[in-house]
């Protein structure tokens, strides 16, 4: 069980005031391709690597869509993974991934955008 959060990234609260708990694939996957490589203290080895290998340059999109699908395929009941897609805008600093993930039960057609932080 997890605390689900909305859209904007904040929990679910119910009408009562209540945080509302629950499974979700979704969720899982969103916040798995929101990670910073180095960002979360218990286990700086989790997270993607948007500064060495997205945020440069010249990314090289089809590398890190590997790196993306395998992230994705760690979310605990997904059995496949398809259709894994990633742009990066240079000029705007946004990165985009595009994914859909397939579980026994269900499919999974999502979006996670990424914002290159102020590094100054």
């Amino acid at each position: 069980m997890d605390i689900l959060l909305g859209n904007d990234g904040d929990m679910l609260v119910s009408p009562q005031g209540d945080i509302i708990l629950g499974d979700s694939v979704a969720q899982e996957i969103s916040i798995r391709l929101k990670w910073f490589a180095g960002e979360w203290r218990w286990d700086r080895d989790e997270g993607l690597p948007y500064f060495n290998r997205l945020f440069v340059k010249k990314p090289d999109t089809d590398a890190f869509e590997a790196i993306a699908r395998e992230k994705i395929f760690e979310a605990g009941e997904v059995t496949e993974v398809r259709d894994v897609s990633v742009t990066y805008d240079n000029h705007s600093r946004k990165g985009i991934i595009r994914y859909v993930a397939l579980t026994d039960r269900e499919t999974f057609r999502g979006e996670v955008k990424v914002l290159c932080p102020d590094m100054g």
